[in-house]
């Protein structure tokens, strides 16, 4: 069950039980994290369609009763045998909550290992470039900051809009090596090539994408240690390889990621998943679609590196947990739900124009 198939199912049970026309019901995805306790996702639409609906009530209750009339419909659609549906009820929000099966589960981690066609919809395979601009023809290091956010801004329209945009990252194995850091000096030794050969460039990228305002203040921070502007004398955390380095973290879980499914594959024990933290897992992958949706269509790509930052994290947790006690269906997430991580990450670092290494 993916975010795709979800909303076009909430969409039609909408429109059946609502009386309305498709066209006139808005997009709104539904998510992963934030849905009612044992549900695997909730959509926030029956309270954008209270008017529609001609409720004209205050309070909550119109939401609430909106969204009873599209879960009764879910549920009838289910009773039918239609095809993706799901079991569904409405909760105190007004939200429609959904509780897939364990094939939906699985369904939704095998899709998201195909990153493109997950998080945009589509394949990559059309004909162009990918821009990547180089920064360190950049002369301050503000201005290597705007190259790296227009070349994210611009991979992301074309990863969701227009033309099929072209092939994406592959399966190719990735090394950890970074052209300004491995590489003879850069000429002249403006301060941008001076942060490019102190960080390098997958940091500098995500330093540079990972904050709001387009114009910071000179000391201003995303964090412990993590100036917006990194300079060769002052580079914070970003020139640490340790998970304190945001873009150290992506790539590090991503490696381990890569490197789990290959050790399966290579006949490694299979390992227990925590629950709780592979549920979490899988909602976080199931928002991926509406996050590269917002950060393309606000062009705003720190909403992208964030929730990468949060998948990372909640990967991180999971392998980490105990694994006494569960259960052999939650088993099954070993090598599944790694491969569906590696590739929502892997995707989103090449949106952003960051390599993702393969190997710890």
């Amino acid at each position: 069950m993916t975010p795709w198939v979800l909303e076009s199912v909430v969409r039609r049970a909408a429109a059946e039980a609502l009386s309305l026309d498709p066209g006139d019901i808005p997009l709104v995805w539904p998510r992963g994290t934030g849905a009612a306790d044992g549900a695997d996702a909730a959509s926030a639409l029956p309270p954008r369609l209270v008017r529609l609906a001609g409720e004209r009530s205050r309070g909550p209750e119109p939401d609430v009763r909106v969204a009873e009339r599209v879960a009764a419909r879910l549920g009838a659609m289910r009773e039918e045998g239609l095809a993706d549906s799901v079991s569904a009820a409405a909760d105190a929000r007004g939200f429609v909550s959904a509780v897939f099966t364990a094939e939906q589960r699985a369904a939704l981690l095998a899709a998201a290992a195909d990153g493109p066609r997950f998080l945009t919809g589509r394949p990559w395979d059309g004909a162009g470039r990918w821009p990547l601009s180089p920064l360190h023809e950049a002369g301050p290091v503000a201005q290597a900051r705007r190259l790296a956010r227009a070349d994210a801004r611009l991979r992301l329209a074309a990863a969701v809009g227009g033309p099929a945009p072209p092939p994406g990252p592959g399966d190719a194995e990735v090394l950890w090596s970074d052209p300004y850091l491995d590489g003879a000096a850069v000429e002249p030794p403006t301060p941008a090539a001076r942060v490019l050969g102190a960080i390098g460039e997958a940091a500098a990228r995500i330093a540079f994408c990972r904050s709001v305002p387009e114009r910071p203040r000179e000391a201003e921070t995303t964090g412990s240690g993590l100036p917006v502007l990194p300079s060769a004398e002052h580079p914070g955390a970003w020139v640490r390889l340790t998970d304190d380095n945001p873009a150290f973290l992506l790539r590090r879980v991503h490696a381990h990621a890569v490197s789990r499914v290959r050790w399966r594959a290579e006949g490694a024990p299979a390992r227990s998943a925590c629950a709780g933290h592979a549920a979490a897992v899988r909602g976080l992958l199931f928002d991926g679609t509406s996050a590269v949706d917002a950060a393309a269509r606000r062009e705003e790509p720190h909403i992208l590196v964030r929730y990468l930052e949060a998948l990372a994290r909640a990967y991180d947790e999971w392998w980490s947990c105990p694994a006494a006690g569960t259960d052999a269906a939650e088993a099954a997430s070993d090598p599944a739900l790694p491969a569906a991580v590696a590739g929502v990450l892997r995707t989103g670092l090449f949106l952003l124009g960051v390599s993702a290494p393969t190997r710890l």
